[in-house]
């Protein structure tokens, strides 16, 4: 009876324990992720990958790879981050927005970019007139990775921005899906595009009291976009930040402030 009495109760106690460890795996939520995102950040520096006109920071999102295009999201930074392209340059580009949410492992792994963040050397002097170097850019990211050419994305703070709007006043809808531009000035862009500009879904953010790029270089230029009818624009919004200064890429990036514009900018694809 005692060999029987010790059998029962190495069952029971099993049985126990593994009740136990099924309870442990349902807290998903909480669980860390097996990969963090800035496990699949990868610098590439100027001249090691063939054809690459830039140095820049890869980001790979899971499972890509498996011969499902994935949606591309390049992103542009400010002047603060301008660097050759070096890899101790690259490193400039963790400061803020993107790249910084990739490597502080904030960046959820269910989102399905491929995020491409070059780095280019122009100064604020120089107007930040990066249509060339995006153009180039975006052409090259088309014929290296697997991705959805309809989903093609594009976004940007300050000179990366700004850089970002005079590349759609030259090329508006040629290549990019959507847009979603922080902290910039669209008068150049307007001026050369016209109403052609709305063609691109655009959702530009910024500070209500930002010294450096005046929210009167946004709101005026947008008000004439929305007004257009030949054509009306697709899909243009402007969110002011009230009281905020030049950073309102932090908050937009994030989410804090309410506004998903991961799922805006998958909700347009190109009309080809």
């Amino acid at each position: 009876m005692g060999h029987m009495h010790r059998l029962r109760l190495a069952l029971v106690l099993t049985a126990v324990a593994a009740l136990l460890l099924l309870a442990g795996c349902g807290g998903g939520s909480e669980a860390v992720p097996d990969d963090p995102s800035s496990e699949r950040a990868t610098l590439r520096p100027a001249g090691s990958v063939d054809n690459a006109p830039l140095g820049y920071v890869e980001y790979l999102p899971p499972g890509y790879g498996d011969g499902t295009p994935r949606p591309l999201l390049v992103f542009l930074h400010g002047t603060d981050e301008n660097g050759d392209g070096s890899e101790p340059a690259l490193g400039r580009l963790f400061k803020l927005g993107l790249p910084m949410l990739i490597e502080n492992d904030d960046w959820p792994e269910g989102r399905p970019f491929v995020v491409l963040m070059p780095q280019y050397a122009h100064a604020a002097a120089q107007d930040c007139a990066l249509a060339d170097e995006v153009d180039s850019f975006l052409r090259f990211a088309l014929n290296h990775y697997d991705v959805d050419k309809d989903r093609v994305y594009l976004t940007g703070v300050s000179c990366g921005a700004i850089g970002a709007w005079q590349y759609l006043g030259a090329h508006v809808d040629e290549i990019v899906a959507g847009a979603v531009l922080i902290s910039g000035q669209a008068r150049d862009a307007l001026a050369q595009a016209h109403c052609a500009l709305g063609r691109v879904p655009i959702w530009a953010f910024h500070g209500d009291a930002d010294s450096i790029v005046p929210k009167v270089n946004i709101v005026s230029p947008i008000a004439e976009l929305k007004a257009c009818t030949d054509p009306a624009p697709v899909d243009v919004r402007l969110t002011i930040y009230p009281g905020a200064e030049h950073d309102a890429w932090s908050r937009t990036y994030d989410l804090s402030a309410g506004h998903d514009i991961y799922d805006w900018l998958l909700g347009h694809h190109h009309p080809r």
